[in-house]
């Protein structure tokens, strides 16, 4: 059973409607005695890293996930703002917002390119560097972006999928995995990963 974590500032609905074509096993909620039946977890976001930080701890969720990935060893799925919480912290606010720490690293300001616009909104074209949820090595994929700051791992040996040149894309380490884009507005490659992360 899937767990999808509303955190009240993401594109939830578009998460569900993914899910709800692959016909997944899934409940959402904002609650941690809810969240402990689910065998695995993703967390949905958009929006400034502080405030989906802020978010975690209004809800008594920051320490709870960081056990439920750490100790209870729960497959685990960041997208966007989802994916960017992992890390230690972002310069979006002066680092002052700490994250779930759970990889090194930082989340830092997109840099400037004749590719795309600030924020990047649209397709992407991206590599795989690794083999990540169904996704082989050296495929090139175009994946739906909606960003303006990504993360920066200290070991980059988590990057999976990059684009534009090392912008991580996605990430995995041990079991837990992120993508900066969305795959549920992916299609068909979008949807694979989501069904290889439900089939986990």
């Amino acid at each position: 059973m899937i767990a999808v974590i509303n955190l009240g500032n993401s594109n939830l609905q578009s998460v569900i409607n993914a899910l709800n074509f692959l016909e997944a096993d899934y409940f959402v909620s904002d609650k941690s005695e809810e969240l402990l039946k689910s065998d695995k977890i993703i967390l949905p976001g958009v929006g400034s890293f502080s405030s989906g930080i802020n978010r975690l701890k209004e809800l008594k969720l920051f320490d709870f996930l960081k056990n439920e990935i750490l100790v209870e060893n729960k497959p685990f799925l960041g997208i966007c703002l989802g994916m960017q919480m992992l890390f230690d912290s972002s310069e979006e606010n002066n680092h002052e917002s700490k994250g779930l720490g759970l990889i090194s690293g930082t989340i830092v300001k997109l840099p400037k390119s004749d590719r795309y616009k600030i924020p990047r909104i649209g397709w992407g074209q991206s590599k795989v560097n690794f083999d990540f949820l169904s996704l082989s090595k050296d495929e090139i994929i175009d994946f739906y972006y909606i960003h303006s700051f990504y993360a920066k791992p200290k070991d980059r040996s988590v990057i999976s999928i990059d684009s534009d040149n090392g912008i991580a894309s996605a990430i995995k380490y041990k079991n837990i995995y992120g993508c900066q884009f969305h795959p549920e507005k992916s299609h068909k490659s979008g949807l694979k990963i989501l069904n290889t992360f439900i089939s986990l």
